[in-house]
């Protein structure tokens, strides 16, 4: 790319930029609106590739200069923005978080639909015959499945919910980082593990045991599944960026919705935990199966209570403003 076109192409960033960091001076930091705040991080993290662009292709050009003044003019602020202090933690996972899987909910639900899929299929054709199974599963877990055994002498929780917690990180985080071929990855994660429940769903059909199962992979299933399918959003927001990056480049589109895409990922950690643990220490126990698909109709609600806090917050705030009129 031609310098001219690189700045034509980039100039309203720097632009955005500048005005912020004009704002800061004047007013602070508390002045600058939450929206502001998060343009401004965004723009400063394009100006930083930018700069590293125009410095390996461009050398000590004035556009080189002038980059590299506005990148560090805005590093102080950004790092104080950037600040990791427990109140913004809790904030995160109180609000933010939630708020970035409604804003991204197209992509949760076409995660999740590659999940459904995977399972549907496998679940129509075990059922059509117990011998397809080892077309979804490799045949020495489909031998030793045994939906008879009540046995949970030999579990140890501890040991057991960190295996279970290790491996749903596992396939969360490659449903995400396989975001980076194209999204074509990710699906593949998704319709993969999907396989395994339908199969397994199917054979404990056929042999009777269905109360039995779903009682067995929902307590924990609802936390487990929706953190690894909103890993796999973040997978998808990666491939989309790549084939569709819109008014940036792919590098800048990357980067702007790589960041977004960590944050959803960064969101699922304590909900992999609360799920480990349920895993762990709670599924496996005697307890009635019916107790079990209540407890996890409960989990179920209390999920979505929690996605819709920030709803709640700001209908509670529009009431507000809106009772503040009279």
């Amino acid at each position: 790319m031609k310098e001219d076109k690189f700045i034509k192409d980039n100039a309203p960033v720097w632009k955005n930029l500048e005005e912020t960091l004009n704002k800061l001076k004047s007013k602070g930091l508390k002045k600058i609106e939450r929206n502001e705040l998060e343009g401004f991080i965004s723009n400063y993290n394009l100006a930083c590739a930018h700069l590293s662009y125009s410095r390996t292709n461009f050398g000590s050009t004035n556009t080189t200069e002038y980059l590299n003044r506005l990148v560090s003019s805005a590093h102080s602020y950004i790092y104080t923005a950037k600040s990791s202090t427990f109140k913004n933690l809790i904030k995160f996972f109180l609000w933010d978080f939630p708020t970035l899987v409604r804003q991204n909910s197209k992509l949760l639900l076409l995660s999740t639909s590659f999940f459904l899929l995977g399972t549907l299929l496998s679940f129509v054709f075990t059922a059509i015959s117990p011998e397809n199974a080892a077309a979804f599963l490799p045949q020495n877990i489909v031998e030793n499945i045994n939906f008879e055994n009540n046995s949970s002498a030999a579990w140890e929780g501890p040991v057991e919910s960190t295996f279970i917690l290790t491996n749903n990180i596992r396939v969360g985080f490659l449903a995400f980082s396989f975001g980076v071929t194209l999204g074509i990855g990710t699906a593949w994660v998704l319709i993969y593990n999907g396989f395994m429940l339908g199969t397994l769903g199917a054979l404990a059909y056929l042999k009777g045991y269905n109360l039995k199962f779903w009682s067995l992979i929902l307590p924990h299933g609802v936390l487990e599944l929706f953190a690894i399918f909103v890993c796999g959003a973040a997978g998808l927001l990666i491939g989309y960026a790549l084939i569709h990056p819109g008014a940036y480049s792919r590098k800048d589109a990357f980067i702007t919705h790589g960041k977004t895409a960590i944050q959803l990922v960064c969101g699922t950690i304590p909900i992999f935990f609360v799920a480990g643990f349920i895993e762990g220490f709670i599924t496996p126990r005697g307890i009635a199966p019916e107790l079990k698909l209540l407890f996890a109709l409960l989990s179920l609600i209390l999920l979505s209570i929690y996605l819709a806090l920030p709803i709640l917050r700001e209908w509670r705030h529009e009431k507000k403003s809106q009772g503040s009129l009279y």
